[in-house]
């Protein structure tokens, strides 16, 4: 929405693969860029820098990659863009096979719960399922027509996928049978996240979805009942991310980075001078502190405080659209003309 790493937690048990979403890959063979994060907060703050590499990869392809997906234990990486593309590689990008999911449907959004399982969404209500890291994808019946432009999976069993006109649909038995659920808008909405449960329970019930003019919503019972939060943002917001049911993000037009402390009680704007006004189509957190957004003219932002937002120098200028980390260390951003970046702290 992380399509597509368009949507995601770290700490369940049952899930180990982070998406990005809408996501969003640029694989050339070119060397390896080494650069650092620049000290603007934007509020007159400090912060450490840290010396990174982004190295091109070869994707392969040149249609727009849209979102990225890697299986932390595994160590596995997906892709999917448009024209029904979908890449994975099992070599941390170093080589990429394309997988062939039998027609050229743009998929938006991709989500593993581990290195064999997964799902793929897109344009006209299409999801398909993998039992089999993607060797042979079949498509689900999801009953609907609209968009699907995010896509989030709690275990091989419950998921959610969000679309054009507020479309949410979810699963309860991995995608055999999947039911619309009323969302309260109209509104496209962009990307879907569910926090991870509290310590001693194991139901997810906690989740939000974001969307055009500034759309948040969110649910306390796994999706039965949907209500409307206050932004205090009247743009489209292409990404969220939460870490537990308190602590999220959320980005969007014109480098929007939103956050909140309460469950989205309140969404405050954060310290975002380093976006400079780009806008931002994913973000992805491995932790409280440590997350990363990405969007146009190759804007990449890292925070090691979950407040103060620094600026990556990235020599591509080619639109990223989804962004996913394996561990604080190591990620991909992915973008146009099938742009695929490896992304390493020094």
């Amino acid at each position: 929405m992380l399509g597509v790493i368009k949507k995601r937690w770290l700490g369940m048990l049952m899930v180990s693969v982070f998406c990005l979403g809408m996501i969003f890959l640029y694989i050339g063979c070119g060397g390896e860029e080494t650069g650092t994060t620049t000290n603007e907060t934007g509020n007159g703050g400090t912060v450490v820098e840290a010396k990174w590499s982004i190295t091109p990869q070869t994707s392969g392809v040149e249609t727009s990659l849209f979102e990225v997906c890697v299986d932390s234990a595994s160590g596995k990486v997906w892709a999917v863009g448009d024209k029904g593309v979908v890449l994975a590689s099992n070599d941390k990008g170093a080589t990429w096979k394309k997988q062939d999911i039998g027609s050229e449907t743009p998929i938006q959004a991709v989500y593993f719960v581990n290195e064999n399982e997964g799902w793929i969404a897109g344009d006209g209500g299409t999801v398909l399922h993998t039992k089999n890291g993607g060797e042979k994808w079949e498509k689900q019946n999801t009953g609907a027509t609209e968009k699907l432009r995010g896509l989030f999976f709690a275990n091989n069993t419950e998921g959610w996928a969000v679309g054009d006109g507020g479309k949410i649909i979810a699963t309860k038995d991995g995608g055999v049978s999947w039911a619309e659920q009323p969302s309260s808008t109209n509104q496209n909405l962009e990307a879907v996240h569910f926090a991870k449960p509290k310590p001693g329970e194991v139901v997810v019930t906690n989740g939000w979805a974001a969307g055009a003019g500034g759309t948040i919503i969110h649910t306390s019972n796994g999706g039965r009942v949907w209500t409307k939060q206050v932004s205090k943002n009247t743009e489209p917001i292409y990404g969220i991310h939460f870490d537990s049911d308190s602590k999220g993000w959320a980005v969007g037009k014109l480098g929007t980075i939103l956050t909140t402390s309460n469950g989205g009680d309140t969404w405050n704007q954060s310290a975002a001078a380093a976006a400079q006004g780009k806008n931002l189509y994913d973000i992805f957190f491995i932790n409280a502190a440590n997350g990363w957004t990405v969007g146009s003219g190759g804007k990449i932002l890292y925070t090691l405080d979950g407040k103060n937002w620094v600026s990556m120098e990235n020599p591509s200028t080619k639109v990223l659209w989804g962004v996913a980390f394996i561990d604080t260390n190591e990620g991909w951003a992915v973008g146009d003309e099938g742009t695929i970046l490896y992304i390493k702290r020094l």
